[in-house]
């Protein structure tokens, strides 16, 4: 849910899908359509978390076939959005190495910061 406000409070349409699918949302902005697959972490490693890309219990990893970009949630409610072909074919990424795709917190934007 976390993920469906974030894009609609910053203006994109939203929706969900009806039957499961490999990606959680559909985002349209500008007359595009982004398969967006959701991935939350609470695990660290050293000062980074540790983000599983892969399907639980899958062998398979997503691929462009299957989704644009994934939307990452840490423990520590930062948001990320993550095109699919900076991590396509990994199962486990770092944080820490993709901090260029981090969002601005929802929160600025209503006189907080963080």
């Amino acid at each position: 849910m976390l993920a469906g406000a974030w894009f609609a409070l910053c203006g994109h349409e939203v929706s969900w899908p009806l039957e499961p699918y490999r990606y959680d949302l559909l985002v349209c902005s500008e007359g595009r359509i982004e398969r967006v697959q959701i991935k939350t972490t609470t695990r660290r490693l050293g000062g980074s978390w540790i983000v599983d890309l892969a399907p639980a219990g899958k062998e398979t990893v997503y691929d462009p076939d299957d989704i644009d970009s994934f939307f990452i949630i840490d423990a520590e409610l930062r948001c990320y959005f993550v095109p699919i072909e900076a991590v396509a074919g990994l199962r486990t990424i770092t944080l820490g190495a993709y901090t260029d795709y981090l969002l601005p917190h929802l929160l600025t934007g209503l006189g907080r910061t963080g």
